[in-house]
């Protein structure tokens, strides 16, 4: 039996728990938190970087998110739109969280200034940039009707980023922008049964602060 070690916060995570779900693989959770990931003894054991998704398979131990579903996708994913949209989660939304994030630790910690500022605004246009790609180049023919986009790890991932990055901005542009096209897709996320399986199983948790659909 495959254990999967994740924190239910992790858009990466959220991501390859959607993929065990779709293709049926039977797994045991391991669950964390943000707080004792970089204590815990079966991860430090097993994952020199201390970081989720991790999957374990008895003496077998894969981690980093792409490499884990590298070995679930079928051959040719890389090729794929869905695959674009992975590396846009990846790349560019991931930079934006990380804008994000920087900007709020340095506000709690010295009062907002114009280094913060300037994090936050370079957050806000990668996230803005980002949002753009996904709808006008990446999904165009759908832009109208997205509850027929084909749901798949790439699209899973690049939402929960989306999510994130709007939990750490706090902020009303980002809050408003574009918020027809998410709210479309957000539904459509609603829609998939693996989706509606983790939501059912994680919203309640203590653990559990980054919401799975937009409000």
């Amino acid at each position: 039996m495959k254990q999967l070690i994740w924190v239910i916060d992790s858009p990466y995570s959220r991501a390859i728990k959607w993929l065990l779900l779709h293709h049926d693989i039977a797994h045991d959770d391991y669950l964390l938190t943000w707080q004792n990931l970089k204590t815990d003894p079966l991860l430090r054991q097993c994952n020199p970087k201390q970081q989720v998704p991790t999957l374990i398979e008895q003496d077998t131990v894969s981690y980093d998110s792409l490499l884990i579903a590298q070995q679930i996708l079928p051959f040719q994913w890389h090729q794929s739109t869905d695959a674009k949209i992975f590396r846009l989660g990846d790349a560019d939304f991931e930079k934006a969280i990380i804008f994000f994030f920087r900007a709020n630790l340095l506000t709690e910690k010295f009062g907002a200034s114009e280094h913060s500022a300037l994090l936050f605004e370079a957050g806000r246009q990668r996230y803005c940039s980002s949002v753009d790609m996904l709808f006008d180049h990446l999904l165009p023919q759908l832009a109208n009707n997205i509850q027929n986009i084909e749901l798949y790890i790439g699209v899973v991932l690049a939402f929960s980023t989306i999510l994130a990055c709007r939990t750490q901005a706090h902020n009303f542009e980002i809050d408003y922008y574009r918020l027809p096209e998410l709210k479309a897709l957000s539904n459509r996320m609603l829609k998939d049964v693996n989706y509606q399986q983790i939501i059912a199983s994680y919203t309640n948790s203590a653990d559990c602060k980054l919401t799975f659909l937009l409000p």
